[in-house]
């Protein structure tokens, strides 16, 4: 079946809205557990504690009871993905590899990572989102989950996710044997008929969709937009485009971490909130937990859920995945969970409080972390560009 065009949304999809914690993980043993003929499982992150060695071991049945399992996962990322679970996994025929075991490729070029958190069965069911396989992902006693969302999609993109997947599993370098050959020619249409595309990041692939995607919403909003954003460092053009739909009226509320994993990268989000305020575009840090989704809905008509980050590390540093979704029913009842998250469980930062707040210390070391951060981004995008060819004389 022809890969359908990225310029348009499909028709005819399925779509359930997920959240971190026991919903989302629940959902996603469930989807494994009903796999009848392969699964892609490719992620950034699994933890060797009880909500990894969960996923793990419905992968291992699945595999044991004759389903086709590839499990790609980063290497970098993937880092606390144990020696003896490795052994657990290819004991029982599940095809596992790491992705971009080397941080440089030949050429001297910096190895992209793989970012995206997907889950894809049969060619029918796909479970895309932000979150990795670990326990703060979904909480334990005592300690909230992570803060993120995942959106469960079937219908016909579920052909364009596995396009993508298998491009990623079907290196030059593995056996024929281990080739993912799986097509799909009749996708199901569903009555639902939510409106829908899958779109990717991916620098070496001259895929930079979801950025374009966040352009194009922050030009065409007309009356509000709510963002969470859990490593928010938006380059200079989507600073100008935020500023540009304040200033022509939209109402855009960003919801950031209160405190973060990556103190450095909070720090240089820090230093950007004076702009922020200065451009009558409102600011809320979530309180119960750390953040880490990435989502966002304008007008009650379109949202997008899925791993990418506004910054420049997802632009050209990772491969990331996104759904969009244009539908007013979808996108209300969303807009009114994360409105009911801003209400209870976040605080608005105003001009005067962050000023009150700001010490010359606390400035110092926000510009300084926006500078380190924006020198890194720059190098890391030198180290990522594709080198030009030799001629051949």
């Amino acid at each position: 079946m022809k890969v359908p065009s990225r310029h348009d949304y499909r028709s005819g999809h399925y779509t359930e809205l997920l959240r971190s914690g026991e919903q989302y993980f629940a959902r996603c043993e469930e989807v494994i557990e009903n796999a009848k003929h392969f699964i892609h499982f490719q992620t950034y992150i699994v933890d060797d504690d009880e909500t990894g060695n969960r996923i793990v071991n419905a992968l291992i049945r699945a595999s044991e009871r004759g389903v086709r399992v590839y499990f790609l996962l980063d290497a970098f990322g993937g880092g606390s993905f144990t020696k003896e679970m490795i052994a657990r996994v290819e004991e029982s025929g599940i095809l596992f590899r790491k992705f971009s075991p080397g941080l440089i490729t030949k050429g001297f070029q910096l190895s992209l990572r793989l970012h995206h958190k997907v889950v894809l069965v049969d060619g029918e069911i796909a479970v895309i989102g932000g979150m990795n396989v670990a326990n703060r992902y979904h909480g334990i006693p005592g300690i909230k989950e992570w803060l993120d969302f995942a959106i469960l999609l079937k219908g016909p993109e579920c052909v364009h996710v596995l396009f993508i997947l298998k491009g990623l599993w079907n290196k030059a370098f593995i056996s024929r044997k281990e080739r993912a050959r799986e097509t799909i020619h009749h996708p199901a249409f569903y009555e639902d008929n939510v409106r829908v595309k899958v779109l990717q990041n991916n620098w070496y692939r001259n895929k930079i969709e979801i950025l374009k995607s966040y352009r194009s919403a922050l030009k065409h909003a007309k009356d509000r937009m709510i963002i969470f954003a859990s490593y928010f460092l938006p380059g200079r053009n989507e600073r100008k485009l935020l500023r540009n739909a304040s200033r022509r009226g939209v109402n855009i509320k960003i919801v950031l971490a209160s405190e973060s994993d990556a103190r450095v990268f909070k720090r240089a989000t820090n230093f950007l909130y004076d702009f922020i305020l200065r451009n009558n575009i409102q600011i809320y840090e979530y309180l119960p937990s750390n953040l880490h989704a990435k989502v966002a809905t304008v007008d009650g008509n379109w949202s997008t859920i899925g791993s990418y980050n506004m910054n420049h590390l997802s632009d050209y540093g990772s491969v990331e995945m996104n759904v969009d979704i244009l539908n007013s029913f979808f996108a209300e009842k969303f807009e009114e969970l994360l409105q009911g998250i801003i209400d209870n469980d976040c605080r608005q930062i105003k001009i005067e409080d962050y000023g009150r707040r700001k010490s010359w210390v606390s400035s110092a070391l926000n510009w300084f972390s926006y500078q380190m951060i924006r020198f890194m981004m720059r190098m890391m995008f030198i180290l990522a560009s594709k080198k030009p060819k030799t001629p051949v004389t």
